[in-house]
């Protein structure tokens, strides 16, 4: 076995251990071969201890949710995993489909932006160290592999103001991103090892784990249930973060610098708030014509009169 650690029964590890181990996996081409094995292995790293029985898309979905950040990884982790699930079902070591409906990047055009509302529900209604990272998230665009990172030595003020200094993991950009939408930090408890998010047992978090644990709390909180039908992901909280720059006036060259995101990648984001301001402004438009119009009838019926 290629990884006896896992191999235990009834546990999800111990079907990838099987998978890698089978004929079916050795006949690929050696790239193949190569690049799913690294991406399964990943995948028993996070969910190897997950009992059969309880293997199910959404944990799926949050796994390719934590590689948003690299939509080749993403991919390449998906055609394996759905490989190894064919290879499973047929051989009865699943009991179900665990990849339907997952998506990626690739195929789902990009990961929805939050709205403010959705945002504020969820700041007020998670639990708290998943209200930090949302509320982090969407005031910094960051990604979550990113948030995760943050410390608070990496936190300074300048002129009355909350700053975050921020090394990019996918870029290595050094960034320096003022929170602009309110958020105080100072009510925050602080506590070893001094990251600004830690997991419920005082750990840091990882992009995938933080993914999953927002997956499952949006799946068990009444007051997320639209988050949930909406499929919202942390991910898209930094298109948000560029629509709510954009609606405050920032042009698109101003954030592509201030958040470390390409300018076309901000331009596709702000086509979302062109277009709501287009449609704030015609319904204003309305609402004055509405006016006008009910101004004219109580002036012609005083008239009447």
């Amino acid at each position: 076995m290629r990884s006896g650690k896992w191999s235990m029964e009834g546990k999800f590890g111990a079907v990838i251990d099987q998978y890698l181990d089978s004929p079916q996996f050795d006949r690929l081409a050696d790239a193949t071969r190569a690049s799913w094995e690294r991406e399964l292995k990943l995948v028993q790293k996070f969910l190897g201890l997950e009992p059969i029985d309880s293997m199910r898309p959404s944990l799926i979905q949050a796994h390719i949710d934590g590689l948003s950040d690299f939509p080749g990884k993403q991919a390449t982790a998906k055609s394996a995993i759905k490989n190894m699930e064919g290879w499973a079902i047929v051989r009865d070591l699943l009991p179900q489909a665990i990849t339907t409906g997952v998506k990626t990047i690739a195929t789902d055009g990009g990961h929805e932006p939050w709205t403010e509302a959705e945002i504020e529900t969820a700041i007020q209604c998670a639990r708290p160290d998943l209200a930090r990272a949302i509320a982090l998230a969407a005031n910094t665009g960051q990604r979550a592999s990113d948030v995760v990172k943050m410390r608070w030595s990496d936190v300074e003020e300048h002129d009355g103001r909350k700053w975050v200094n921020v090394i990019q993991q996918k870029t290595g950009k050094q960034l320096s991103i003022p929170l602009l939408f309110g958020l105080d930090l100072d009510k925050w408890e602080r506590r070893p090892p001094f990251f600004l998010v830690l997991a419920p047992n005082g750990q840091q978090y990882n992009a995938n784990w933080l993914s999953h644990e927002w997956l499952e709390e949006r799946k068990v909180k009444p007051d997320l249930s639209k988050h949930k039908e909406r499929k919202l992901v942390l991910h898209g909280l930094r298109s948000s973060t560029v629509i709510r720059l954009r609606m405050i006036g920032f042009t698109e060259l101003e954030i592509a610098s201030l958040i470390g995101m390409s300018e076309a990648m901000v331009a596709r984001y702000s086509r979302l708030a062109n277009q709501k301001k287009m449609a704030l402004a015609s319904v204003e438009r309305i609402e004055n014509f509405r006016g006008k119009t009910n101004q004219n009838v109580i002036g012609k019926d005083q008239q009447k009169q």
